[in-house]
């Protein structure tokens, strides 16, 4: 994805200090595109945050803030681990939410990773740090990632859906604004306040066969690599990811082997996925990444003129 045209959208005044947002510095980065995941109910299978860690660690991306764990979690539901380090000496490991800046030179743009987890209590809090790392970066597109369980069979190709706030987004890339009513996770949460803040926002999916709600899925994460990728115009060797994927199909079939209730079920999955069009698309399925980089870039583009007009037009 190029953001070579990146729409300089106005922010609001500079937030103040948050008590429980750690921030080592202020990064100068390149009209950043803001792409995050959280662990939990927006991550089946590990998805989304196993593809948000591959593309922080090789953007060589380097933690520059984070947002402390106490407020925001009940330690009952979700405790922390202990290990032993390297010489024996017991460490804790605490629920991490973490912002990884990534000068990219190779692209007209640079990145911003965040790898976190939903947060059991204080959304609003919440949001608000996340909504402060926005401004101070001067972000200009936000994508988050998510990974969702679905009735899908577990050698087609991944389904990649998504969704924007932005309407013209939607309408230029042909997705409908979700129309979904019922509980919500932070993804949501965070989407609204883009949204409200008139920040080009860009919602990211994968289907993942709600028969092998396993951790990691390979082959979910691969399909998400690819469609960053392409939505960075960045590639990344992902080799060995492939060989891991196909590697997990082959282990899906040998243990559908010794459930025939379970393989009889999969079957009919596999029936109707093979009966489908390919040329029928179902509603919020993502066009190519090339096709979001062009419409997306046609859009920051126009909206960035518009700008300039109004600017000058102020001046005179």
């Amino acid at each position: 994805m190029s953001l070579s045209d990146i729409l300089p959208f106005p922010v609001a005044a500079r937030g103040v200090f948050m008590e429980h947002l750690n921030i080592k510095e202020i990064p100068t980065l390149r009209d950043p595109a803001f792409l995050m995941a959280f662990a939990g109910w927006n991550d089946a299978s590990s998805a989304a945050t196993t593809a948000a860690s591959f593309l922080a660690e090789n953007l060589g991306g380097h933690v520059f803030a984070s947002i402390e764990s106490d407020p925001f979690y009940n330690f009952q539901d979700m405790r922390p681990t202990v290990h032993l380090d390297s010489e024996g000496k017991r460490r804790i490991t605490w629920p991490a939410n973490l912002f990884y800046a990534c000068e990219t030179p190779q692209l007209p743009h640079d990145v911003i990773v965040y790898v976190g987890v939903e947060p059991h209590l204080q959304w609003n809090m919440f949001v608000n740090h996340v909504y402060e790392i926005v401004q101070k970066c001067d972000v200009r597109i936000a994508v988050t990632i998510g990974a969702l369980l679905a009735d899908v069979y577990h050698r087609s190709d991944v389904r990649i859906t998504g969704s924007s706030t932005n309407p013209e987004i939607s309408r230029r890339l042909g997705i409908r604004s979700s129309r979904y009513e019922g509980p919500t996770g932070i993804v949501g949460i965070l989407n609204k306040r883009f949204q409200e803040a008139s920040l080009p926002a860009v919602s990211v999916w994968a289907n993942v066969p709600h028969y092998v709600n396993v951790s990691p899925n390979p082959k979910a994460t691969l399909s998400l690599i690819r469609r960053l990728s392409e939505f960075l115009s960045c590639p990344f060797n992902l080799s060995e990811m492939e060989s891991q994927a196909r590697e997990f199909e082959d282990k899906v079939d040998l243990a559908l082997e010794k459930n025939k209730a379970v393989r009889e079920y999969v079957e009919e999955l596999r029936r109707r996925s093979e009966e489908s069009a390919p040329e029928e698309t179902e509603p919020g399925t993502l066009p190519s990444g090339d096709e979001i980089a062009r419409e997306l870039q046609k859009y920051l583009r126009e909206h960035r003129e518009d700008t300039d007009e109004n600017t000058d037009e102020e001046k005179n």
